[in-house]
């Protein structure tokens, strides 16, 4: 039993960051009540900023550095992302939001394809097709009031390939940088961003651009509460997911179980009151989850 636990701890812990992150993107649903996504974002950030200064103090494996400008890309592009998937966390149903982020995995593998020149082969295009008509079947850009509409679905999709740039320039960045050197500059980006469209809120407002410029609500008591919990929940889900690909016997397994949070996000999702998925919604969430393991195992 010991020996079964042991060969599957990466699983676990896996397991365990999926529910962290569920958890933190409920604290920012319900946050999402009174403050703007962008501001929740600022929050979750700066918290980020004091755990990873506090990694790097204990850091012993030092990489020489360089491709600064490849850094603040990744820091810009994933900053980016979360400002859409925060927005979408706000707009639409948290099972919604996770499933669009999910997209990811198919731009990486469309981006590896083109940029890298790397073979898909007949089962990965299978995958990317199974997950492309996923996303159609949660958008469905054919029907009116489904709660989907064309902005936060395109939002989403932009959400995901954004996240794919930014995960597919990690590979390149992890022969100059440490995992935490290049956590922390993603967090740190990713609490100044915010701060600056804060800033330029206090001056300029759009509807039209409420994903990008919001100004800055001072929380009342009960969401410094959440805010808090989300931070902390925000750093436990690094340790946990860290622990889990550092420990773990196969990452293509561990890669597939945190599709766990998307079933993770819809309970949670309908715990806080959204409704659960129409049947054509749940088809399109399997479609994505089931295209990414695709192309998961393809790899």
């Amino acid at each position: 039993m010991l020996r079964v636990i042991k060969h599957n701890l990466g699983v676990y812990f896996m397991i365990l960051a999926c529910l962290d992150f569920a958890l933190m993107s409920a604290c920012a649903k319900i946050l999402s009540e009174e403050l703007s996504s962008i501001e929740i974002m600022f929050f979750r950030n700066i918290i980020g900023v004091i755990f990873m200064l506090y990694m790097l103090r204990k850091l012993r494996t030092h990489k020489e550095g360089g491709r600064l400008w490849l850094l603040i890309f990744r820091g810009v592009v994933g900053t980016l992302s979360l400002y859409l998937f925060f927005y979408n966390i706000s707009n639409i149903t948290l099972g919604g939001a996770f499933a669009f982020q999910k997209t990811s995995p198919i731009f990486i593998t469309l981006i590896a394809f083109v940029i890298f020149k790397e073979n898909i082969g007949l089962k990965g295009w299978f995958g990317i097709l199974i997950a492309f008509l996923g996303v159609l079947l949660i958008a469905q850009p054919w029907a009116n009031g489904n709660g989907f509409d064309l902005k936060n679905s395109a939002l989403g999709v932009l959400s995901g390939f954004l996240a794919a740039l930014a995960l597919t320039s990690v590979r390149e960045l992890r022969g100059y940088y440490a995992t935490e050197q290049i956590a922390f500059s993603f967090v740190f980006i990713g609490a100044l961003m915010p701060l600056i469209s804060m800033l330029v809120g206090e001056f300029y407002t759009s509807e039209k651009l409420d994903f990008l410029i919001a100004p800055f609500v001072m929380p009342s008591f009960t969401a410094w509460i959440f805010i808090l919990a989300m931070g902390i929940l925000g750093a436990i889900y690094q340790i946990h997911i860290t622990k889990s690909y550092g420990i773990a016997k196969q990452a293509g397994v561990v890669a597939g179980v945190s599709y766990l949070d998307v079933v993770f996000s819809i309970i949670i999702g309908m715990l806080l009151g959204d409704s659960f998925p129409s049947a054509m919604v749940f088809l399109g969430i399997i479609g994505i989850v089931g295209g990414g393991l695709i192309l998961m195992k393809n790899k």
